[in-house]
């Protein structure tokens, strides 16, 4: 009789476990989550280059070049972040190959962060004294990024999961 109790007792465990084992996330609310963390960090992104743009046409130097293009790059690198962090918070979409595209937002956004800070270290490290090769390296470091950027494939219309695709056309707040 204890046998046949410890062996209900540990199937139950065992049962319990198995229940609760599934962390994958309804699509749709994946899906919402993914576009809560995309929207604002595509608005700050926007924004952060029309601030840019504007203080490059005040900018006189190398010096004021430099200052204003790591700030952009700071704040795109830690909205960034923030944003792959929610999406990491969203968990994995309960769909076939939920994980491998769960993990390939991630690391879109995390390439994209690192991107970022690579060409705030890049334009950093430039020599101010002589405006043509200082400008010739920040439209070098700008060029790089643009090139890892689009890299990163962070492109929801490209999901390999249809019902994904369609939840993410169907979120209000994906639009």
């Amino acid at each position: 009789m204890r046998r046949m109790l410890a062996s209900l007792a540990a199937f139950g465990v065992v049962a319990t476990v198995a229940a609760c084992g599934s962390d994958a996330t309804p699509a749709k609310t994946w899906a919402t989550e993914v576009c809560r963390a995309l929207s604002p960090w595509r608005a700050s992104i926007s924004q952060l280059n029309s601030q840019a743009a504007a203080q490059m046409k005040d900018a006189k130097t190398p010096v004021q070049t430099r200052d204003n293009m790591i700030r952009l790059f700071d704040g795109a690198r830690d909205s960034t972040e923030s944003a792959r962090v929610k999406v990491a918070a969203a968990g994995v979409p309960d769909v076939d190959g939920g994980k491998v595209i769960a993990n390939r937002f991630v690391s879109a956004l995390a390439h994209v962060r690192d991107a970022y800070d690579k060409a705030h270290h890049t334009v950093a490290a430039l020599p101010t004294s002589q405006p043509k090769p200082f400008y010739d390296g920040v439209a070098a470091a700008v060029g790089t990024l643009d090139k890892e950027y689009s890299q990163a494939g962070l492109n929801t219309g490209a999901l390999t999961s249809t019902e994904l695709r369609e939840e993410f056309e169907a979120v209000p707040e994906c639009g």
